[in-house]
């Protein structure tokens, strides 16, 4: 299982992806614009990759609702318990938390610590014209 961990920085998104150990670190950064999203998109599912994101980034982005209902399974980690271990562990590098976040979906005593997020239905949209 390959994990992903998305994190918000300054102008652009990283994402790390952590496989079984043994196997290579990925971390990708896209611009905060449309076709730097859909690419970032496409080379997740394309890794069916599980994704972890932070509360804010979900309340805030498009991406990781995007991605669930592209079908990806995408976890939401609690930011304060995010913050504290980034804290305490002294990380200020974007692509390291991200890294964080990406092996909080492979340690079991973490794992209990996410919940999922649903993908909303589009169809239940009303359509305007």
């Amino acid at each position: 299982m390959i994990a992903c961990g998305l994190w918000l920085a300054r102008r652009r998104i990283v994402a790390a992806l952590v496989g079984p150990p043994g196997q290579p670190q990925r971390v990708l950064r896209a611009a905060l614009t449309d076709d730097a999203r859909f690419g970032l998109t496409e080379y997740l599912i394309h890794a069916h990759s599980e994704i972890v994101a932070t509360e804010a980034l979900a309340r805030t982005d498009l991406l990781p609702p995007q991605l669930a209902r592209r079908g990806l399974s995408v976890w939401i980690a609690d930011d304060q318990l995010i913050a504290a271990l980034l804290g305490v562990a002294a990380i200020r590098d974007p692509a390291r938390a991200a890294a964080v976040l990406a092996r909080m979906r492979l340690v079991s005593a973490w794992r209990a610590q996410l919940r999922h997020l649903a993908p909303t239905d589009p169809a239940r949209q009303l359509r305007l014209l």
